[in-house]
């Protein structure tokens, strides 16, 4: 699965952009509409989407969308 298409896909339709807006370097903090609520609402819906969980840590802490994929592709740690 190419998860920076997964994530691209998922913050495109959320936050009503356009795919061509966005690629695997595009700064998080630069996508119009990126907030820490709809952060965890990408969350979700990738968890949903991959039938994976996300590792919350390395998530919060992506600051483009190829840190997300990297953090789908971690494994999750639990506590």
């Amino acid at each position: 699965m190419n998860y920076e298409a997964v994530v691209i896909g998922v913050i495109a339709e959320l936050l009503d952009l356009d795919e061509s807006q966005l690629g695997p370097e595009v700064a998080l903090a630069g996508v119009k509409g990126w907030d820490s609520v709809n952060a965890l609402r990408v969350l979700v819906y990738l968890e949903r989407e991959t039938a994976r969980p996300v590792d919350y840590q390395l998530f919060m802490a992506a600051e483009t969308i190829s840190d997300i994929a990297k953090a789908i592709k971690a494994p999750a740690v639990t506590s």
